[in-house]
């Protein structure tokens, strides 16, 4: 993918700013998402649905503050209903790049934000109406990108495990469409992590 020739470039950084670091830390992350689309269209209602979310994250700490960048598999999905009682389900599969920045106020006790970049790996409808029940490819119908803000707290245990809270507010418009209206990603998360390097 194109969008991601940058990642080379960028964990090289990170290498470098973790050989600085007082302490590093590496490993697996996963947990839920619930999900939607912030579409402002008057015929249509979007409602919120379950996904997932698992990936690697690297995490430099001086001192109170920490850079921690991840690298995860990231679904989202929403429901639409139109009048009439025509229906869809919308699926999405991202891979997402969160780079955040963590302020350790007290002991593990943690509160972080930094953008997201999402790169869209595939998207379906599912469609559900009188005439017609089916599945379709939508990919077409979404920008191949997407930018969150992560907005979250945390806690980072001793031991190795690590439990976040977040809220990613999308700040792209998604929607491909020409003279569609604007989409805006929507995601809660709750991720428990584990240090390999604890």
């Amino acid at each position: 993918m194109k969008q991601l020739k940058w990642i080379i470039p960028m964990a090289l950084f990170f290498s470098v700013t973790g050989a600085w670091a007082q302490e590093t830390a590496f490993g697996l992350k996963g947990g839920v998402n619930l999900t939607n689309l912030k579409v402002d269209d008057p015929e249509a209602s979007y409602d919120s649905r379950t996904g997932y979310h698992a990936g690697v994250f690297v995490r430099s700490k001086f001192n109170k503050i920490a850079l921690q960048p991840e690298l995860l598999l990231f679904t989202q999905s929403n429901e639409v209903n139109y009048a009439g009682g025509f229906g869809a389900t919308q699926r999405f599969t991202y891979l997402s790049v969160p780079v955040l920045l963590k302020f350790y106020p007290a002991m593990g006790l943690n509160v972080h934000l930094g953008p997201q970049f999402g790169f869209l790996v595939d998207g379906e409808e599912e469609v559900r109406s009188l005439l017609f029940t089916g599945t379709r490819d939508i990919s077409e119908s979404y920008k191949s990108s997407d930018v969150s803000l992560s907005l979250g707290a945390g806690w980072d245990f001793d031991f190795g495990l690590s439990l976040d809270v977040r809220y990613n507010l999308g700040i792209k418009d998604i929607n491909n469409v020409a003279d569609g209206e604007e989409a805006r990603s929507r995601v809660f998360l709750l991720s428990l992590g584990w240090n390999f390097l604890k």
